[in-house]
């Protein structure tokens, strides 16, 4: 077999297939709808019929890859699991699995503000409204966390030689979705202790909210004030793997 061949065989190995591929953007195309009507009308004035005319799929469709509207609304979480898990694998193990999966969210969202991808931060914005205004998506989204980031705790797992359900991979995985949580939703007034800390309107202001969010973590466990520098796109990832910088 030629040098070429054997390395178009591996790109076909690691390629979906066709079927998989439309099968991809069906699912993305309703999440978008869904998340863009839902936004628009209201939670509840949007209907399974609409997201799936607005699709262009049947609604059975819909069902076949949603079970409810609420977890159309979630399914970014999912995708921004899978994303983190990968990043948090190329995470140098340092010993600190706090500071790897700030590492690994900072790649994540640099790669957001570059290209838009993995997940559209638009969705993340529109999830967010979703939810502060329907009480059942919020419910889900909470108890749906941590299946929907698996993927991230399997990783986790793996770095400390650890079961997934072991007590410290838990409490580990439970402690940053709380400090994510809280750099997504954060909502501070004039008298805050974080007065930049606002809803975040851009994936890089994500990025300062949860530094600051992760940075008042490290101040309450560590007992000493920890300062979180000033981001953008160009320090991201150097702020976040490089903590003595």
């Amino acid at each position: 077999m030629s040098e070429l061949s054997s390395h178009i065989g591996v790109i076909s190995r690691h390629r979906p297939g066709l079927r998989e591929r439309k099968k991809q953007q069906t699912r993305t195309r309703i999440i978008d709808v869904a998340l863009r009507l839902c936004d628009d009308q209201g939670f509840d004035a949007t209907t399974v019929e609409q997201i799936a005319d607005a699709a262009d799929v049947s609604p059975r469709t819909v069902n076949r890859y949603f079970d409810s509207k609420e977890a159309i609304v979630i399914a970014p979480i999912e995708g921004w699991g899978q994303a983190l898990a990968d990043q948090l694998r190329a995470q140098p193990i340092t010993g600190d699995e706090m500071q790897a999966l700030l590492g690994a969210f900072m790649a994540v969202v640099d790669q957001i503000i570059d290209s838009d991808t993995p997940v559209p931060f638009r969705w993340f914005q529109q999830m967010q409204r979703i939810s502060r205004d329907s009480v059942a998506v919020r419910a889900l989204s909470m108890e749906s966390a941590e299946t929907k980031t698996r993927a991230m705790t399997e990783v986790l797992a793996e770095r400390l030689r650890l079961p997934q359900d072991h007590m410290t991979v838990r409490i580990i995985a439970a402690t940053w979705h709380g400090i994510v949580r809280v750099g997504m939703e954060c909502e501070f007034d004039d008298d805050s202790e974080f007065p930049d800390c606002t809803t975040a309107t851009t994936a890089h202001q994500l990025a300062e909210n949860v530094l600051a969010a992760f940075g008042e973590f490290r101040r309450m466990c560590c007992g000493t004030a920890t300062t979180i520098p000033p981001v953008n796109a160009e320090n991201l990832l150097a702020n976040a793997t490089n903590p003595t910088a």
